[in-house]
């Protein structure tokens, strides 16, 4: 077995004649399945150990789609999207003895179940800044019970997750804007209230690397809605009107994209049947936020998380 050397030199007992095995500086990574559960994969003092090797934190791979055309050398590039990730963590873990080992394995395996749903890795820096990526175990536990792989209060597993985005996510953003009742916006939307009609245009600054799909609840009353970035062109607008009461989330995620009156009812249909869904572009967006019939109860949220290339 690998002999676990402390950082203090204390050493672990372990097999006959074991590779050195030291811990990997590495950032805090964890993780957590769809139940919740949380396992700290780096933290030495509680018997986890990250070994050199892990792959798949920094950038995706990438399809390019080309066109080759007779009498011209080389090709064009038609497109590219970036493929699912995939992450490979070299782990070893242990504890004091056989049915402390056996408990922290068996727990630890029932959270990699990939019939549970998506869990997420995260990656912790020293300054409390974090980027996490949805994910499933895909191999690695299945099980090599050799003599440099496993031993009676310890084992080393190559873990495979596969990544259906591949891209990592930031710290969500949450912004506000409201009419006051003198007619001012706050906290950061500079507009303009006239006649029931808000017209405001802000800033937002998407620090990621990918477009960001944000989601917006708008809570009532508003007669209409457009909601614009006029970065891209692109708008949508909901068209029916919205109580004092009635909050609406328009949700325009990739492989989600709806639209829900008080958590409940459908108002896809009540979208302006040109209407885009679109999302934030890597750095300033020029978005414009034009509601009919508010009041300084009117609220619209924005809330999204930053989309990043790497870890």
């Amino acid at each position: 077995m690998p002999i676990f050397v402390r950082p203090s030199g204390i050493v672990l007992p372990g097999g006959i004649n074991p590779p050195p095995v030291q811990p990997l500086e590495v950032p805090s990574l964890s993780w957590t399945d769809a139940r919740g559960r949380t396992t700290l994969l780096s933290d030495w003092e509680s018997g986890w150990v990250l070994q050199p090797g892990i792959r798949g934190l920094d950038l995706p791979g990438y399809d390019f789609y080309t066109d080759a055309s007779p009498g011209i050398d080389g090709n064009a590039l038609r497109g590219l999207r970036a493929q699912a990730r995939e992450v490979f963590l070299p782990l070893a873990f242990f504890d004091v003895d056989r049915s402390g080992f056996m408990a922290r394995k068996r727990s630890f395996f029932r959270t990699l179940n990939p019939s549970l749903g998506l869990g997420t890795l995260t990656l912790t820096e020293s300054d409390g800044s974090f980027r996490s990526i949805e994910a499933y175990y895909v191999s690695g536990a299945e099980g090599d019970f050799g003599q440099d792989t496993s031993g009676l209060h310890w084992q080393t597993v190559g873990l495979t997750f596969s990544c259906p985005s591949p891209y990592w996510l930031g710290a969500a953003v949450h912004q506000e804007y409201a009419a006051g009742a003198t007619g001012s916006f706050f906290p950061v939307l500079p507009v303009k209230v006239r006649d029931s009609q808000v017209l405001g245009n802000t800033t937002i600054d998407n620090p990621g690397d990918a477009t960001s799909f944000p989601v917006w609840t708008i809570h009532g009353p508003a007669t209409s809605a457009v909601i614009t970035n006029n970065t891209t062109g692109l708008n949508f607008s909901v068209t029916a009107s919205l109580g004092s009461s009635d909050v609406l989330v328009v949700d325009t995620r990739e492989r989600v994209q709806t639209a829900v009156l008080n958590s409940s009812q459908n108002w896809w249909p009540n979208l302006a049947t040109d209407s885009d869904l679109w999302g934030l572009e890597p750095g300033e967006n020029d978005v414009s936020l034009t509601l009919v019939g508010t009041d300084s109860n009117t609220t619209v949220q924005l809330d999204y998380q930053p989309r990043f290339l790497t870890a």
